[in-house]
């Protein structure tokens, strides 16, 4: 029987990457029932940096705390949770632990930085050859892998958050090594499976990270991608529902083991009443944003969960769990990425959208073993020949598949 997993990518609406500074027990509580309410099986949780470490050599006791209630919350309700290290990157900003920055300054455009909420043109240390970074990495995960390691709450770990995008590794080695000492330091403590949180730049471009080179030490290899962000059609097909599939079939062949879809999704407008472009600002210029109407989205999301079963895909996460409260727009990353608000499969009010629906049905058809077979083989591809024009292989490909999946 064909396994499919099902889940999302979470941050509470009133609260968003400012959690862990005001936990509450019962929001979550409340919230993870509205996703196992959903039929999905797993949350993608997020181990924000600054809020866990607080120093290099110390992990914060209140927030393992804290995670230890998220994990016996999650049990209580029937889910499970993907808890991921070093975040890092999020939502279009790098927010980044005081203790992590250098005294040296420079505006490197987008993503922006922030360290405890505040903007910083402060540059960071290498978070894969830094000697000092790589021994607190180790030593965070020590911390919530020796205490969590075996809870029955927890699915997989992840490691980081489109990493690329928080620093770019030097050379495809430095961020292979990085992954090959955290994942040997997890597996001291734990027995389930470990990623991490790649996205489609890892296949269209030389962005520091290898799938081929992270495959010897992740059980699975986790993938993320956005049609409203791929160029070749973010202004004329922003909903082309074979990207995502097709992504996951490239790291497959690349990589050359199985790939769980942690994130896809897209930015519905506000009331969800129509489809449009709006500008955004990126470092300082204004760029064309889509954002969908609910029914759009709903159908968007049909096609692709459709299309990675199809595919063989392990599963999908939706990003994300809901819409952000108002209370949060005028706050870091909401006030410049305005699209960052709407990505939920559920409103800030706690109604369910087309898309939330599209995932519940898909998940009652898993349950039922109703799912599609898959129906497209593996493709088969070169890893030093896709390299040598990473964008160009993945839009030729792309040309080739599209309407076909």
């Amino acid at each position: 029987m064909q396994v499919f997993t099902l889940g999302v990518n979470y941050w509470p609406r009133k609260k968003a990457m400012y959690w862990w500074k005001d936990f509450d027990r019962v929001e979550v509580g409340q919230e993870f029932a509205e996703i196992a309410a959903l039929k999905l099986q797993v949350a993608r949780i997020f181990l924000f940096w600054e809020d866990f470490q607080p120093a290099p050599d110390r992990v914060s006791e209140e927030a393992l705390a804290n995670l230890g209630t998220v994990l016996d919350v999650a049990r209580e309700v029937g889910i499970q949770v993907m808890p991921t290290f070093f975040t890092g990157h999020m939502s279009g900003a790098n927010w980044w632990p005081a203790w992590a920055l250098l005294d040296e300054e420079a505006d490197t455009g987008h993503p922006p930085r922030l360290s405890n909420g505040v903007y910083t043109l402060r540059l960071g240390r290498d978070p894969y050859t830094d000697p000092l970074m790589l021994e607190a990495e180790r030593t965070l995960v020590a911390a919530v892998c020796g205490r969590y390691g075996e809870h029955p709450a927890v699915y997989s770990w992840n490691f980081s958050n489109e990493p690329d995008l928080f620093a770019k590794p030097k050379d495809v080695r430095d961020s292979a090594n990085w992954n090959r000492l955290l994942s040997q330091e997890v597996r001291k403590y734990s027995s389930r499976p470990v990623s991490a949180g790649m996205h489609l730049p890892l296949l269209t471009s030389h962005n520091g990270f290898r799938p081929d080179l992270l495959a010897p030490h992740n059980d699975f290899l986790s993938m993320h991608a956005y049609s409203i962000y791929y160029d070749l059609i973010r202004n004329s097909d922003p909903l082309n529902s074979d990207v995502v599939p097709l992504a996951n079939l490239v790291v497959e062949a690349l990589g050359g083991k199985p790939v769980l879809f942690e994130e896809f999704g897209y930015a519905s407008s506000e009331h969800g009443d129509v489809s449009e472009y709006i500008s955004i600002e990126r470092a300082g210029k204004q760029i064309s944003q889509y954002l969908a109407s609910d029914e759009d989205g709903g159908r968007y999301y049909r096609e692709v969960l459709e299309k990675l079963a199809r595919c063989g895909s392990l599963g999908a996460f939706g990003w994300m769990f809901s819409d952000y409260d108002p209370s949060l727009w005028e706050k870091p990353p909401f006030k410049l990425n305005v699209h960052e608000r709407f990505f939920g499969l559920t409103r800030y009010d706690g109604t369910v959208k087309p898309s939330g629906e599209a995932m519940r049905d898909f998940a009652q058809r898993v349950a039922a073993n109703e799912i599609p077979q898959r129906t497209i083989s593996p493709l088969q591809l070169n890893v030093e020949e896709w390299y040598r024009d990473p964008e160009g292989s993945f839009d030729r490909l792309f040309e080739q598949w599209r309407g076909r999946i």
